[in-house]
């Protein structure tokens, strides 16, 4: 959540006549920081130490598919269904359907990010106190700053339960994160991933007439 002391926080003290009982997937610690598309080691993955030596030139140096850079680096392959997400006007509204449009929105938000190396809109809508946030912020960064991309990779979210509400204004979602095979292109070396489903609980709070990402947990199922 925004931290991990405050985790399930909404799950134990809800409030409303909305609030659910919810089944609690457990604190994470600094691994519910490191969710899909982390950098972490995958399904596999191939070195790239000097692939690109000895390019002639004007021409086209492959590896595993992928056109490898003047530098050595593999190319991030163009992806045209890649568009930047779009907030959804009711997600400009304080209600819980506004809500879960927004986290929805933040969702794509993140995936679009990871595409593009792209944070600053991200960062707008993400909450001062919310770790998940800032380690996806950060991840994110770290890739691109070393002349690594991600393609490929989508989120969807399937709530298992109704909105929870708490006291402070804060909405939860809980259910099944589901995201997309991609490919990870880091240190010069290709990981691709298959499709994996993560349980996860993401918490949203209008402050200042809109939608922040107040806090997220997941855990790979």
């Amino acid at each position: 959540m925004g931290n991990e002391s405050e985790a399930r926080v909404l799950a134990r003290h809800g409030a409303g006549p909305l609030v659910l009982a919810c089944v609690v997937v457990g604190l994470l610690g600094l691994a519910a920081c490191q969710g899909p598309g982390d950098g972490q080691s995958g399904d596999s993955a191939g070195s790239l130490d000097s692939v690109a030596s000895g390019v002639q030139s004007g021409e086209v140096q492959m590896s595993g598919g992928y056109v490898v850079g003047p530098n050595g680096y593999l190319l991030q392959p163009d992806d045209p269904d890649m568009v930047e997400p779009v907030l959804p006007a009711i997600a400009k509204d304080p209600s819980v359907e506004g809500a879960e449009a927004f986290m929805n929105y933040y969702l794509d938000l993140v995936a679009y990010s990871w595409y593009t190396g792209d944070t600053e809109k991200l960062e707008a809508v993400s909450g001062n106190s919310c770790k998940f946030c800032k380690s996806r912020i950060e991840a994110i960064k770290n890739v691109y700053s070393r002349g690594g991309w991600v393609h490929g990779l989508r989120y969807s979210l399937s709530p298992s339960e109704r909105p929870i509400l708490g006291n402070d204004g804060r909405i939860a979602l809980i259910g099944t994160l589901q995201a997309s095979p991609h490919a990870l292109f880091k240190n010069h070396a290709i990981d691709r991933r298959g499709p994996r489903e993560h349980q996860i609980e993401i918490q949203s709070k209008w402050i200042s007439g809109k939608w922040i990402l107040w806090g997220c947990v997941i855990e790979e199922k």
